[in-house]
């Protein structure tokens, strides 16, 4: 594999320091000073030092999965959890959520042994935008979208939301676009203007989609250039 992937995966730093550093220097491989982070490596024969430091090389795992309902986004507890979903070889990793989801709700889920990778999705200040495809009780008024827009009163915690995208696509289904976490913060943009949410499916993570082969209950590892997706 590429060196600069190695040293990302045992969460030494970014690429692109990675790349910045190396060409001063800081990368040394069997002994050699390497200036090339795209330098092909084996983790287990080959001895690599960056910025001094022994680079001790676990591959990290990012699963995505198509959560179906009836499912806790949580990694222990008594009623049935997603990781109860996973592979005894899965559910032996020190994993954690990258965005949790309501028991619930569906679609796509995140699950990581990086935890930078994990702070990276769930942190608002990263301004990675959630997707998701709505269903309510009511018809969706039109008005609802500059609402949205401008941030909507949670009246119940007495805080403005973000700015979310609203798109109807009819009567009583919708796109949502939000830029935070809160518990049940989709259902509540519409519950204090009214409405109520009856379905809730996340269809995409910043440029991240769900794979449309998966059946709910089903995941994978992410590929190398989804994985890429999540790097500046």
């Amino acid at each position: 594999m590429r060196v600069d992937k190695m040293i990302g995966n045992a969460n030494l730093d970014t690429r692109r320091n990675i790349k910045r550093n190396a060409k001063k220097g800081g990368l040394v491989i069997n002994g050699e000073l390497v200036k090339d982070t795209s330098t092909q490596v084996d983790p287990n024969v080959d001895e690599v030092f960056y910025m001094g430091e022994y680079v001790d090389y676990f591959e990290n795992i990012y699963i995505m999965m198509n959560k179906p309902a009836g499912y806790l986004s949580a990694t222990i507890d008594e009623d049935p959890t997603v990781i109860d979903l996973l592979d005894p070889f899965y559910q032996n990793l020190d994993l954690s959520i990258a965005g949790r989801l309501d028991k619930d709700t569906r679609g796509l889920l995140l699950i990581s042994t990086d935890g930078k990778f994990v702070h990276k999705v769930t942190s608002p200040n990263s301004n990675i935008e959630k997707t998701y495809l709505v269903e309510t009780r009511d018809s969706i008024d039109e008005s609802f979208i500059e609402k949205f827009k401008v941030g909507v009163e949670i009246k119940e915690e007495s805080y403005i939301a973000r700015p979310a995208k609203l798109q109807i696509i009819d009567d009583k289904k919708a796109i949502v676009k939000v830029t935070e976490g809160k518990f049940h913060l989709v259902k509540r943009l519409f519950s204090n203007l009214g409405n109520e949410v009856v379905a809730l499916k996340r269809t995409a993570i910043g440029d991240l989609s769900l794979d449309p082969h998966l059946q709910e209950g089903s995941y994978r590892e992410l590929t190398e250039e989804e994985l890429d997706l999540f790097i500046d």
